[in-house]
């Protein structure tokens, strides 16, 4: 399998008069790297390694984004493993090993004209990475500059196929565990500053990775990957990723990744309906079937979380945020401004283990959650988004609070109390009753609203209210001694109880 300069030449100028040697260098352990510039071979020269001898094997720390090739033996394809290679038989003659080079050169070409062909036609990202696929067998994903997964080609290949179903059901998010890993391990800056495609020994998974970030005019807009399953990376792929991403880049800078397998959590219509730009019922139900699969009216659930401002930038923290809050509930992430918008259909044996996953969540994210009321019709989101971000902002004020869980529907009393506040007149009874309070340091009012929302339960009320049965009968008699109270009458209890509630919780 001796290759020589002379050789090589020779049989490209029998294809190609035109061919000419573009370089020459005869490096350490005897490899010999060859570039011949030829139209017929590829689009653009590059470089191939010859490995005869065991002493030719090369290092596997040499950086593959200055390779080509590997022109290996058969009998030594074991010991050149993680390098692009082209494995040939021990028994190959030159001509034989000729042609079969030339034909790899171009099926190149010919990949490198279809995705050209594709990039004119402005195909979905997903036919380009199905179109990579025929020439590179191998899984292989291109992630928008979030990391956010909006084409792919999977294949059975354990906890990366995990990972990628998982950002399927989820809107291209990663799974909390992997961001906290390339966080930890600083394989996310050491991925995203890299200048051209290499592999990575990530210790977030357990094979390597082929990566390259597709910077355009100095701005990062998404990453190509290539896993390397099975540690045989093949011919030429780490040069194919490096021409994939120089090729893809002003097209993704330009889309913004939006158009692709996944819309991600940035979807067009969920911004549309909070910005009041889509309100039709019909066109509502249409974009929620078509991206969620839920129907219109069924039993949803928000949560939210706020951002600072100096965290508006952070996809890392916005990819840990959403991957935490969506365990295994049949959930969607989105991005709004600067919220995180997390929503749930909840279905009626999954309460429990709901409430108990956001507590857990509000733990592990430090931050505060705020979770809507239930509604049953999603057109009404935009009501219950404002109720949340009411919610942030009366918190937002407070920055010692502690995480935790803020439910919608323990706040309603509050959220009831300023709405009444000088626009509902306050019964008579209530205010007689407050007054007395303020006077004498008594707690009555408190006393009698926990009355009336136990539907005058005497057992569930003094239990409320750490007291005694017979306590609570007393203060009940003593409030009948200072206003004279109708109690049997319904429409007057709802009136009390709201007048009471207003004194009692507005600040």
């Amino acid at each position: 399998m001796d290759l020589t300069l002379r050789y090589m030449f020779t049989k490209a100028l029998s294809l190609e008069p035109q061919a000419r040697i573009a370089d020459e260098h005869v490096g350490p352990l005897k490899i010999q790297w060859v570039g011949i510039a030829s139209t017929r071979f590829a689009s653009h020269a590059g470089f191939l390694y010859f490995v005869t001898g065991e002493a030719e094997v090369p290092s596997p720390a040499l950086d593959p984004a200055d390779t080509f090739g590997c022109v290996v033996s058969e009998s030594l394809a074991a010991r050149c493993s993680g390098i692009p290679r082209i494995i040939v038989p021990d028994t190959s003659d030159l001509d034989h090993l000729f042609d079969y080079l030339v034909k790899e050169m171009e099926r190149y070409r010919n990949w490198h004209e279809l995705i050209n062909d594709l990039l004119l036609s402005d195909a979905p990202y997903q036919d380009l990475v199905n179109a990579t696929a025929e020439f590179v067998p191998r899984p292989q994903y291109i992630a928008d500059a979030g990391w956010r997964m909006i084409s792919r080609v999977d294949f059975e290949m354990g906890e990366i196929s995990a990972t990628w179903h998982y950002q399927i059901l989820h809107d291209g998010l990663y799974p909390l565990n992997i961001v906290e890993a390339l966080n930890r391990t600083g394989d996310y800056y050491r991925i995203s500053n890299l200048p051209r495609a290499s592999l990575i020994d990530s210790e977030v998974y357990t094979m390597r990775i082929l990566a390259k970030p597709i910077r355009y005019r100095g701005k990062l807009a998404g990453y190509y990957f290539m896993i390397d399953t099975w540690g045989d990376l093949g011919y030429c792929e780490v040069e194919i990723a490096q021409e994939f991403g120089k090729l893809i880049a002003p097209i993704m800078a330009s889309r913004g990744a939006q158009q692709g397998y996944i819309a991600g959590f940035q979807n067009s219509y969920i911004v549309h309906m909070l910005d009041g730009m889509l309100t039709s019922k019909r066109d509502i139900a249409q974009q929620l079937k078509r991206e969620t699969r839920w129907d219109i009216e069924s039993d949803f659930r928000m949560a939210t979380v706020h951002f600072e401002p100096d965290e508006y930038n952070n996809h890392l923290l916005h990819m840990r945020t959403m991957g935490q809050l969506s365990a295994n509930f049949d959930s969607h992430a989105y991005i709004y401004k600067d919220t995180a918008i997390m929503l749930y259909r909840i279905e009626a044996d999954e309460v429990d283990d709901f409430m108990l996953h956001l507590r857990k969540s509000s733990q592990a994210l430090k931050r505060i959650i705020v979770l809507s009321n239930r509604f049953n019709d999603f057109t009404q989101l935009p009501f219950y988004y404002e109720q949340n971000m009411h919610i942030h902002e009366t918190l937002d004020a407070h920055s010692d609070l502690e995480p935790r869980v803020i439910s919608c529907d323990s706040t309603f009393p509050k959220q009831l109390a300023d709405h009444c506040r000088n626009v509902l007149p306050i019964c008579y009874e209530a205010e007689v009753l407050f007054a007395y309070d303020k006077t004498h340091s008594t707690k009555y009012c408190n006393t009698l609203l926990a009355y009336l929302q136990f539907e005058r339960n005497s057992v569930l009320t003094a239990k409320t209210l750490y007291l005694h049965r017979n306590t609570l009968r007393n203060h009940l008699t003593k409030i009948a001694e200072i206003v004279d109270l109708d109690l049997e009458d319904s429409n007057f209890r709802f009136y009390l109880m709201v007048s009471l509630n207003t004194l009692l919780n507005t600040d």
